[in-house]
């Protein structure tokens, strides 16, 4: 784990722009992201150059919650088609949040709400069973494909 020393405190609002895209290899593999460093504005100018920085991986989980924001940017090159997160029904979502978790796209993988957005699946509301299920269930698919 890097961990970064600022002069500043990082605030969550940085988190949020740190993705910024996908990286694409032969196929439409998803081979990683792309950052956008944002908490780098805190160093000196001239070092903050190296900004957006490609980590290539060869899985990406999609775990950012109801935005799905990696999900969405095979969404915004035409590649998949998202149908957004239904209303509530926690019993449902439950188990269909479970079942759905997984492969998304060759290399990518989503779980949790990323898996409601995706698939138009309910909300679960605040119970987090099936997070924990989903995550562990990617999780081990990731983990299996690498092998």
């Amino acid at each position: 784990m890097v961990r970064l020393r600022s002069p500043k405190p990082l605030q969550a609002s940085h988190t949020s722009k740190i993705f910024e895209d996908i990286v694409l290899r032969e196929e439409n593999r998803i081979a990683g992201i792309v950052v956008n460093w944002t908490p780098v504005e805190s160093l000196p100018r001239q070092i903050t150059c190296v900004d957006p920085v490609a980590l290539e991986a060869r899985a990406v989980i999609d775990a950012t919650g109801h935005d799905a924001n990696v999900v969405k940017k095979l969404e915004e090159r035409g590649m998949i088609k998202t149908k957004g997160f239904g209303a509530m029904w926690v019993e449902r979502a439950e188990d269909l949040i479970v079942e759905y978790s997984g492969e998304v796209h060759p290399g990518l993988f989503a779980c949790g709400m990323a898996v409601s957005t995706t698939y138009g699946l309910p909300r679960t509301g605040p119970t987090f069973g099936a997070m924990l299920l989903s995550e562990k269930k990617v999780a081990d698919e990731v983990l299996k494909k690498l092998r």
